[in-house]
């Protein structure tokens, strides 16, 4: 019998069908959804058109990951690191995001992600939004703050604010105004 162990390993595989059918096993024995993958570590991990609906993943370290078309649907991403991960075309539906860090992700064409969810992530800094453009600092974010602190930008400072960002300072300052607007 196949442990738990050798399954999550199995998910770091090189080979697709070894992981398609390592994520087949867990979903059949419960242990995606139990817990049992809570803080795993799948750094630049290949999981790309993989479905982990419902999957508690969170804490999980995907830090440089290839996550293209992945359906995260219900799944548990509370406090998830997603630094530098290709998150394209992903269906975030009704997924928990809350602490996630997405600093420099690609979430191009990724879609049903609310500004619900995303008010409620650690950072988006350097992001590729689902929309192709980077991300214009819009939900205020106290990790995004942190870094631009650290990186001695003042705060309050639009110029520097925009250009912390790489974006015009138009740009930002749009962002700020749709930050107004967004109701959660």
């Amino acid at each position: 019998m196949v442990t738990k162990i050798e399954l999550i390993n199995k998910l770091r595989s090189v080979n697709r069908k070894t992981v398609l059918q390592a994520v087949e096993d867990l979903r059949a024995r419960g242990w995606l959804a139990d817990g049992t993958l809570r803080g795993i570590a799948l750094c630049q991990a290949d999981l790309q058109n993989v479905d982990l609906m419902g999957a508690d993943l969170s804490s999980a370290d995907f830090h440089q990951a290839n996550l293209e078309n992945v359906d995260f649907s219900k799944a548990n991403l509370r406090a998830a690191k997603f630094k530098r991960a290709n998150l394209h075309g992903v269906n975030f539906d009704q997924a928990e995001l809350v602490y996630a860090e997405l600093y420099k992700a690609n979430l191009r064409q990724s879609i049903n992600l609310t500004n619900e969810q995303l008010v409620h992530v650690r950072t988006l800094y350097g992001c590729v939004m689902p929309d192709g453009r980077v991300y214009d600092g819009r939900y205020n974010l106290p990790g995004d703050f942190r870094l631009a602190e650290w990186a001695k930008v003042d705060l309050q400072d639009p110029v520097q604010m925009a250009a912390f960002y790489g974006v015009s300072e138009a740009a930002y300052l749009v962002g700020q105004t749709l930050s107004l607007e967004i109701k959660v």
